[in-house]
């Protein structure tokens, strides 16, 4: 009885990390072909958003806040860690895969809806969206 249960918690630990991994496969693709570019676009429109190498900025009012992607070399397999920074200094790293799904989908939005004002050449509409992050 106790190899049984044994068996079964290793094999339920092993489905639960091939799980996580497929999220954060998942995010890490997000991050590459919809966001990064799309920032980058936005930045090509606006002065208030910089996308350099694996971090994407928001400028506001009230400081800049950064979504930071970097790889993770204390693992085998090729896996990033997202770090939130403000300029007061503060780093949150998104070590949670559902937070981390939070704030790359907020970043995401907030740079959408920036792209969709910019057509309208509204620049006090673009800043109020940039602050909404």
């Amino acid at each position: 009885m106790k190899k049984l249960f044994l068996l079964l918690f290793v094999l339920g630990a092993g489905l639960s990390v091939q799980a996580q991994t497929h999220n954060w496969a998942e995010l890490s693709k997000l991050y590459d072909d919809e966001l990064y570019p799309l920032a980058k676009d936005v930045a090509d429109i606006t002065d208030n958003v910089i996308a350099n190498g694996n971090v994407i900025s928001i400028v506001k009012s009230t400081g800049t806040t950064s979504l930071v992607k970097e790889l993770d070399k204390s693992v085998p397999i090729k896996f990033y860690n997202y770090k939130l920074l403000t300029s007061t200094g503060r780093e949150l790293k998104l070590s949670d895969p559902l937070m981390a799904n939070k704030v790359v989908d907020k970043f995401f939005d907030v740079l959408r809806r920036v792209k969709e004002s910019s057509k309208s050449n509204d620049e006090k509409a673009i800043r109020d969206i940039l602050e909404s992050l």
